[in-house]
């Protein structure tokens, strides 16, 4: 029996199962006893009922890749493809097989169509969900892990950075510099690693003495040339420039020095910038680019071993982890 049928008997839609079998609200207490009771009298599995009626572990899991805009899944200059190689890795090292699936803007289409049996487990790329978004994984049936989103106040395993202490560290590192006027590289697109970032960058400005107020924060366009051309529109608009900056990440960042350099600012005599993520771009730039590195290949074997064990039963509840990151100090922010 599938979850669709099991559904159909039950007079509600999948995503009401679901909500009912993942213990999650929205479903009334005589509704979610119906659907219980129908549960046990169909002897319904959840995640792996084969034609037998016997359960088995299927050693499938999949990898699905959520693209509401593609500007930092895509753009990020492999990013998520690192923590995909170290996903990869340790499943094959637990034994098991690893599928990429890539969906769009309807992803909520897509969902219910993962709960077939092939799969044991879900590795969700949730950089670009929002709070409105979050809903939709109620439709999965089978465990999953967002990664790369913290899901704020959503009831699932997640994994991703710890956006709010290593925006601190790098920011401790600006302070140091002697220098107290600062600036923000804000992107525009706000994906909640943005957001999270913003909110830590208010909070430690505060606290380690750089002067931060809404003038001091620009808000760019997140992609590589879009980075370039929002800078180069507030240079010739003749905003003044702070002398220290923080970008949302290194794409910004490096954007934007660009687009300071073809305007006569030297880096980092006149202007100091740094970045946030250590893509492979940040060291290759035309002056190489400060920035916080995330251990990304961590993130990928951690949420490998959340997932085994969520599907193993091992653990009652769900888990939330963020990994650290370590500084990673080049010239752009060098004391000339």
């Amino acid at each position: 029996m599938t979850i669709r049928e099991l559904a159909k008997l039950a007079h509600v839609s999948p995503a009401t199962v679901s909500l009912v079998l993942n213990n999650k609200e929205g479903v009334s207490q005589e509704k979610r006893e119906e659907i219980r009771s129908l549960v046990e009298k169909t002897g319904y599995k959840q995640h792996h009922q084969t034609a037998a009626g016997t359960t088995k572990i299927t050693k499938n899991l999949l990898f699905l890749k959520i693209l509401k805009s593609g500007y930092f899944v895509e753009q990020n200059a492999g990013f998520i493809s690192k923590i995909m190689d170290a996903v990869q890795a340790e499943c094959s090292l637990n034994g098991y097989n690893l599928t990429v699936v890539v969906a769009g803007k309807d992803f909520p289409q897509d969902l219910p169509n993962i709960n077939a049996g092939l799969f044991d487990g879900v590795f969700v790329i949730g950089t670009e969900l929002d709070q409105e978004d979050f809903q939709y994984l109620d439709l999965l049936t089978i465990p999953y892990i967002v990664i790369d989103n913290s899901m704020p106040n959503y009831r699932c395993n997640s994994i991703t950075m710890d956006n709010e202490g290593m925006v601190y560290t790098i920011l401790k590192h600006l302070a140091e510099l002697h220098n107290s006027d600062f600036g923000y590289l804000h992107g525009k697109q706000e994906a909640g690693n943005f957001i999270e970032r913003k909110t830590s960058v208010w909070a430690s400005t505060k606290v380690l003495g750089l002067q931060m107020n809404t003038d001091r924060m620009f808000v760019l366009d997140a992609s590589a040339n879009g980075s370039y051309e929002s800078m180069k529109e507030i240079i010739h608009n003749g905003t003044k420039i702070p002398q220290i900056l923080f970008a949302d990440n290194d794409i910004i960042a490096i954007g934007a020095m660009k687009a300071l350099i073809e305007n006569g600012y030297r880096i980092p005599q006149d202007i100091k910038i740094a970045g946030f993520d250590d893509i492979y771009l940040a060291s290759l730039a035309t002056v190489p680019l400060t920035t916080i590195h995330v251990q990304r290949r961590m993130i990928g074997k951690m949420a490998t071993i959340m997932l085994l064990n969520h599907i193993s039963e091992k653990y009652p509840s769900y888990i939330k982890m963020k990994i650290g990151g370590t500084l990673r100090i080049r010239r752009s922010t060098e004391n000339s």
